[in-house]
């Protein structure tokens, strides 16, 4: 049952404030470098303290959030290709033994990122970076009870491909299978029991205990987005403790998180849905469930924390709103409440890290692209009508110019005549944040721009 929650204000504010709405949640930290853009989150601990991982365009960075109101950024790895062509947009993560996996959806030369944490809080160190294996990935999940990578998305990935960490700076791969849809989106994993999130096909369960021979546990038909005659997209979900609820995100405007009653796979129920209540189009990206509680991210509405201890009667525990102005339309990408001192951490797209205390929310027994200084000048910036773009000579030859939004969608490009500076007509573009990619003889430079109401 669709229920009405709590309503989020969302204010317009200048470029440098943020809108801000919350209910039982307090900021302990934020971390913005307002030349990047920003993806997935994931957190680990290591020699005894606790870390963050936040992907940008261009690369990931690590923090040190042990004492979470002194957060400490500890290291920086750039993508195998830092500035791709179009934006490396989507970055991925999962932590097993002492080793961080890292992958990007974009560009043909990207790769497997492998990086060994334990020379924490010094730094981390590449131990595996190839294509041999993928060089695009969209999703990664590690089932640690069977020491196995799973991949999907992303190119020669048609469906799920599986790797042994028997070494786990060495991936072997065991097992590559197509699903009766084609495409996975995203995939969870447990105990060779996985949950694949297949896009516009539904939700498809296998037995994976056996590599080579997937058997088919249950499915569930992609639901109907109430907003237009297709079916919505199904993105990504976690799994309970128990094993019987699975709570999953549609990556389609105004549809709901659906709570799944995954006790008996072969009859696969919705039980519940919720929403944000705050924009009417928000779009609800990555759950992950700790406890009784389900946190969910939101491209528009920040991060929701559910109470799902009745599954059938989902309420709301807490949210607050992460975004940047002026009236950018976006805002979390990935939340992760899994380290053990409770605090949750939070991907903004365009306003960075955030470090939460959920504590009066959700009480839970855990025990148990970036800039590229003096490449390119772009001026004025903010910009209201148009935009010039200013090369050096040594910069090389100007050849097109792409702006993405940033969720990634190209919305405007061209040829560029060959002039130094170049004058962009921009009264047609909403007001919010955008990426300017210009393309050069000598490569690709980029630079965020942000775009002010028309004069």
């Amino acid at each position: 049952m669709r229920k009405p929650i709590f309503v989020v204000a969302l204010f317009i504010v200048c470029t440098d404030s943020f809108g801000q709405d919350s209910l039982n949640m307090n900021v302990l930290y934020h971390w913005e470098d307002t030349n990047l853009i920003y993806n997935e989150v994931w957190g680990f601990v290591e020699n005894g303290r606790e870390y963050a991982v936040v992907g940008s365009w261009d690369g990931t960075h690590f923090f040190d959030v042990t004492d979470p109101v002194n957060t400490v950024k500890v290291d920086y790895v750039p993508g195998t290709v830092s500035v791709c062509s179009p934006p490396c947009v989507h970055r991925d993560y999962h932590d097993y033994n002492g080793y961080l996996y890292m992958v990007a959806d974009e560009d043909s030369m990207s790769t497997l990122q492998i990086v060994d944490l334990g020379s924490l809080p010094a730094s981390v160190t590449m131990v595996y970076e190839s294509n041999a294996l993928f060089s695009n990935s969209h999703n990664i999940f590690i089932d640690s009870s069977s020491a196995r990578l799973y991949s999907c998305g992303g190119d020669n990935n048609p469906g799920l491909r599986m790797f042994s960490l028997a070494n786990p700076a060495n991936p072997v791969e065991i097992a590559n299978f197509v699903t009766p849809g084609g495409y996975v989106h995203d995939v969870y994993v447990r105990n060779d029991t996985a949950f694949l999130n297949a896009g516009g096909n539904g939700l498809f369960v296998y037995d994976l205990t056996v590599p080579g021979n997937p058997i088919l546990l249950g499915s569930l038909q992609a639901v109907v987005d109430p907003h237009e005659p297709k079916a919505a997209y199904n993105h990504s979900g976690w799994l309970t403790d128990d094993g019987n609820t699975y709570v999953l995100a549609y990556e389609t405007d105004g549809v709901d998180v659906y709570i799944l009653d995954v006790s008996d796979l072969s009859n696969i129920t919705a039980i519940d849905s919720v929403t944000s209540d705050g924009d009417s189009n928000a779009i609800p990206h990555n759950p992950i469930i700790l406890g009784n509680y389900a946190y969910v991210s939101y491209y528009q509405d920040g991060v929701y924390i559910y109470d799902i201890s009745d599954p059938g009667n989902t309420t709301v525990a807490g949210y607050y709103l992460t975004q940047a102005g002026p009236g950018s339309g976006v805002s979390a990408w990935g939340v992760y409440p899994l380290l053990p001192s409770g605090i949750l951490l939070i991907s903004d797209i365009a306003s960075g890290f955030w470090v939460l205390d959920p504590s009066n929310a959700a009480v839970v027994d855990i025990s148990t692209l970036a800039e590229e200084p003096g490449i390119i000048d772009v001026y004025p910036n903010p910009f209201t009508d148009e935009i010039t773009i200013s090369l050096t000579s040594e910069r090389g030859t100007p050849e097109s110019y792409k702006i993405y939004d940033l969720l990634g969608r190209e919305i405007r490009g061209d040829k560029l005549e060959e002039n130094s500076e170049i004058t962009i007509q921009t009264g047609s573009l909403e007001v919010g944040f955008y990426l300017l990619m210009v393309k050069t003889k000598q490569g690709f430079h980029s630079s965020r721009i942000t775009k002010l109401s028309n004069s």
